[in-house]
């Protein structure tokens, strides 16, 4: 199943819905680019109004770490020749419109911890280079540089088959925990309110949707339509 597709003209994003048979509730999974048009943020925007409960990435608190990690795609979306913005969903507005919003991620305090059990010399080199890669890209950097790494699947690539085999802690950290609190999340919602007629909408990085998949299949999701939409189409 693809999830992120790149093509010669750009990268688009499936929006995936799946059910599982005699169940009223719907989950539609909204892989997500950190980086991309506004007009693909909008048009998520606009797909999750018509959901009742939208599952939402995001470390809750303020953390010094995440915000060091994430100029990697916060910078490069202030070059205005690129023409891309970071991640833009007005979950805000969303509510008001009567949506309920579920936040199973880390806390900054729990992300924080878990990145001092990352080696030290580990965390020195993404530290240093983080902010070297992202002023490289603001600078050099195109959409289809971007694109080159964006596609994604529910199986891994050769590429993320070999990050998978690397257990190291910053990998565990920033993917395998974040996982198990989404899929745990998932498991919690689709048994409470599975006889409920109502549309859930799963708004991740595209990364942490394979484990979405493989957590719904096991209690007998399976996708039964999907939509693309373009994240960046390139120049």
């Amino acid at each position: 199943m693809q999830l992120i597709e790149t093509s010669v003209v750009g990268v688009r994003s499936a929006v995936i819905t799946m059910q599982r048979p005699g169940a009223q509730l719907k989950i539609v999974l909204f892989p997500m680019l950190h980086i991309g048009t506004a007009a693909f943020y909008r048009q998520v925007t606009e797909r999750l109004a018509n959901c009742q409960i939208a599952v939402v990435e995001g470390i809750s608190g303020q953390s010094v770490m995440v915000r060091a990690l994430t100029t990697a795609y916060r910078t490069p979306a202030r070059s205005k020749r690129l023409g891309l913005v970071v991640q833009d969903i007005n979950y805000a507005e969303l509510v008001m419109a009567g949506v309920e919003l579920l936040t199973p991620d880390m806390t900054s305090e729990q992300f924080d911890r878990g990145f001092q059990a990352v080696p030290w010399p580990h965390r020195i080199g993404v530290l240093a280079l983080t902010p070297v890669m992202a002023v490289g890209l603001r600078l050099f950097g195109t959409r289809r540089m971007f694109g080159r790494y964006a596609e994604t699947g529910d199986l891994p690539t050769p590429v993320q088959e070999d990050l998978v085999d690397d257990e190291s802690a910053m990998n565990k950290l920033i993917g395998d925990d974040r996982d198990k609190l989404l899929t745990t999340a998932l498991h919690s919602l689709v048994q409470a309110r599975s006889g409920e007629q109502i549309v859930v909408g799963v708004v991740y990085g595209a990364a942490h949707m394979p484990a979405v998949v493989r957590a719904l299949a096991s209690v007998g999701f399976k996708a039964r339509s999907a939509e693309w939409l373009t994240a960046f189409a390139y120049d």
